[in-house]
């Protein structure tokens, strides 16, 4: 009885510290694996669209979203179409002169795994900014702003802006 508890002890001990086999990778996996990244093609468009809204470029920002993109903003109850926003965005800055530095915002990108087909090849951007609006009087005032970005195929499909608006 000895000898048998210490074969299947000796047994139990080779498996436990063997190294398990290699996964190899499969499409199936790779697409339903969750990650977060801070570079590549989506950060890159998360950074054009709040250079060009800091630089008053409408038309580099209207080229970073969808043609159905939708927009919220604090407690918008109803979605803006994104063209209508980046409309307003144009006017205010003209009547007001405002000057707009984003600073080096905090960006990410999260994809997770999900079967509802409303959100399959969506991927999540997320941003951190520091903006800096400089008035025609040199009156300084800034604002940390969050934003979270709905990003498919190269393009933004929405966009909820959270800050403080006093």
């Amino acid at each position: 009885m000895k000898k048998t508890i210490l074969v299947a002890m000796f047994a139990t001990t080779l498996f436990a510290c063997s190294t398990p086999a290699e996964k190899t990778a499969s499409a199936e996996t790779d697409a339903t694996a969750s990650s977060c990244v801070k570079e590549g093609p989506e950060v890159d468009l998360m950074k054009k669209a709040i250079t060009a809204y800091s630089n008053g470029d409408w038309a580099t920002a209207a080229s970073c979203f969808s043609d159905t993109a939708k927009s919220w903003h604090n407690n918008d109850t109803v979605a803006m179409k994104m063209s209508d926003r980046i409309e307003l965005f144009k006017q205010q800055r003209e009547s007001t002169g405002v000057v707009v530095d984003a600073g080096t915002p905090n960006l990410e990108v999260v994809t997770v795994p999900t079967t509802d087909e409303q959100y399959k090849g969506i991927k999540w951007g997320h941003a951190w900014v520091n903006f800096k609006n400089t008035s025609k009087t040199g009156e300084i005032s800034k604002s940390l702003t969050f934003i979270s970005f709905a990003i498919k195929d190269g393009k933004i499909i929405w966009e909820q802006v959270i800050y403080d608006a006093k």
